[in-house]
């Protein structure tokens, strides 16, 4: 696989071949698929023994299509990639979750914001980072988490925090995107909800203000999987914009609202905070 651009994971996730990338769709398979191939050429290291993908089970809609409410259980995947560092007890998790709504009201809901700009940001830094370690040693393990439904209570992110904890990371924190890019989407609201994150973002804004990326200190409207890590004390960050409600889960979710540019720039960005923040400890002491 060709490393793609930022443009190019965009523009071939909102094709469709991908179906809006709703659970229980081929198209959020062939969406896995896709990053693991991206993962693979980077060269990361699988999380989970000898394969990018961790499997859980969830209850889902027989057909993701209709209005049926009808569910059954079927196995899904988050992908899961890593650079190690030299701690194993040190982990930064990049997150950002590749599923989406697929059809509403019969009409294709392609998510170029939600979420794929944010699983083009996740792959651009995996690329940043991993050019990094070839010259670098990292102290602290960068994970690279493509999250699985999202959209349905928050799923492959409570899976992953299920099966790592404390007893395998003594310091760890979330850095979470979704939707980022938008032309009509604003800043990036940066304000923090709760306790156990002021240090991260604080630092953030600063790296933010260094490589000149607008934020406000408004609070993100909506939710994501970072409530996950924050529901157990983890320190996280949401990445998103102040306008994202007025553009999502719509079918005008397209490439075409999208600046490159902007996504570029944020993912340069946190590739920084996490390069000049390898040392750093975030977590609240006990």
């Amino acid at each position: 696989m060709k490393y793609p651009t930022i443009e190019e994971t965009v523009t071939t996730l909102a094709s469709d071949k991908f179906e809006g990338r709703a659970v229980g769709l081929a198209g959020n398979e062939a969406t896995a698929e896709y990053i693991e191939k991206a993962f693979k050429s980077l060269n990361l290291t699988p999380l989970f023994e000898d394969s990018y993908y961790q499997t859980y089970y969830q209850a889902v809609k027989s057909d993701p299509k209709s209005n049926d409410s009808e569910k059954k259980l079927k196995q899904l995947k988050n992908v899961i990639g890593l650079i190690k560092g030299k701690n194993p007890k040190k982990a930064v998790i990049v997150s950002a979750h590749f599923d989406h709504i697929g059809y509403k009201d019969g009409n294709m809901v392609r998510g170029a914001l939600d979420n794929a700009s944010g699983v083009s940001a996740l792959l651009e830094i995996a690329n940043i980072l991993k050019k990094k370690s070839s010259e670098y040693d990292f102290e602290t393990n960068i994970i690279f988490c493509a999250f699985n439904s999202e959209e349905r209570a928050y799923g492959g992110s409570g899976a992953f925090n299920r099966a790592i904890g404390f007893d395998i990371y003594s310091d760890f924190y979330n850095i979470n995107i979704d939707c980022i890019g938008a032309k009509e989407g604003g800043k990036l609201a940066l304000k923090n909800r709760g306790n156990s994150s002021n240090a991260l973002y604080d630092s953030v804004k600063s790296t933010l203000k260094k490589n000149k990326v607008e934020f406000s200190d408004k609070q993100a409207r909506g939710g994501s999987d970072h409530v996950v890590f924050d529901s157990v004390g983890i320190p996280n960050i949401y990445i998103t914009e102040e306008n994202i409600l007025e553009l999502i889960h719509r079918p005008t979710d397209i490439p075409e609202i999208l600046d490159y540019g902007k996504i570029r720039d944020i993912s340069r960005a946190l590739s920084d905070f996490i390069i000049s923040n390898d040392k750093t400890v975030f977590m609240n002491s006990k």
